[in-house]
């Protein structure tokens, strides 16, 4: 028996054979075919989709936290409209009373036109009645923060402190760094802190209150008495007795009047301790305000300013910013007034 297999396709007999051999090959064949069939077929996938999402569950605090958002915008929303209706409302007014005066010449709809202007004026008007009546109320009510600039505090050598060694802790939140072994003051929130003690000083000048300049360095006693008798205020720029606000009547063998306010050029003395004034004035309760070096205490003063208390160019500036701010507040002082 001959065999010849075929080079491509299922096998073939030449000649005879056996029956059972030639189904033995047909089934053969057959689960080749079959075979062949089932892997051309694409595979059926029981994966879920890429684009199936399931739904985001939400919590209550979720929930609670768009609700409140909503109603903030919708409370918005009403305010705006309720301020432009208003405004609406008052062009209208106007509206219809000029156009009744150029229609009918009667002066009584007039003088109603004109007292419809003077209540607008004096809506406008009405805040600067309440700036008169009740000063406290605004920040900068006698304009103090147009007195200096920050670059004004830089050309005088504010920024400059100590050596590192000799910083207080109480002062490093108004260090910048340092530069070469010293200390260097940030400019921003001393321009901040000096604004708010001018302000201070000028709203006591207007209430008619007694201020007194303190210093104990020598090289800054004439600049400290010049800029408190151009003032038309008090000065101490000598050596501090202790007694002269604990036990002032037998100091002056009398009653005597306390000062309102006590500003330190300096809370120093020359010995580099602390000056009796701080502590005697926090004894009175008297408000201070004082030039804070980095070697400083600020805990006591009221006002602290921290700056350069040493150089003759910033003790000169602080004088003439404080002088400024006192004629300030007397300038706006009723007429008659004591």
């Amino acid at each position: 028996m001959e065999y010849e297999a075929a080079v491509k396709g299922p096998l073939k007999l030449k000649g005879t054979a056996n029956k059972d051999i030639q189904k033995k090959l047909k089934k053969k064949n057959k689960e080749k075919v079959k075979n062949e069939g089932e892997s051309s077929k694409p595979k059926e996938s029981n994966e879920t989709p890429v684009s199936y999402k399931q739904p985001v569950v939400k919590t209550k605090a979720q929930l609670k936290f768009e609700q409140m958002k909503e109603e903030q915008q919708k409370k918005r929303i009403l305010e705006k409209a309720s301020k432009t209706h208003k405004q609406r409302l008052k062009w209208n007014t106007a509206r219809c009373f000029t156009q009744t005066c150029s229609i009918n010449s009667d002066a009584s709809l007039c003088q109603n036109a004109t007292s419809l202007k003077d209540y607008q004026l004096a809506d406008i008007k009405e805040n600067e009645i309440k700036e008169i009546s009740d000063p406290l109320r605004f920040p900068d009510y006698f304009g103090v923060r147009k007195l200096f600039r920050v670059k004004d505090l830089f050309d005088a050598r504010v920024h400059y402190g100590h050596k590192d060694g000799t910083l207080d802790p109480n002062m490093k939140p108004y260090i910048f760094g340092s530069r070469l072994g010293h200390l260097i003051f940030d400019l921003d929130k001393t321009a901040d802190m000096l604004q708010d003690a001018l302000n201070f000083t000028a709203h006591i000048a207007y209430r008619g209150g007694i201020i007194l300049f303190v210093s104990h360095f020598p090289q800054h006693t004439l600049t400290v008495e010049n800029a408190a008798k151009q003032a038309g205020e008090y000065a101490h720029a000598r050596e501090w007795n202790f007694h002269i606000f604990t036990n002032s009547e037998k100091v002056y063998n009398g009653v005597t009047r306390l000062p309102d306010l006590v500003i330190l050029l300096s809370t120093l003395n020359p010995q580099m301790q602390e000056h009796t004034a701080v502590k005697d004035a926090a004894k009175m309760c008297i408000p201070t305000i004082g030039i804070v070096d980095s070697n400083s205490n600020p805990n006591l003063i009221t006002y602290p300013v921290p700056g350069n208390d040493d150089s003759p160019a910033a003790v000169q500036l602080y004088c003439n910013l404080f002088r400024d701010a006192i004629l300030l507040g007397k300038s706006k002082k009723p007429v008659g007034s004591t």
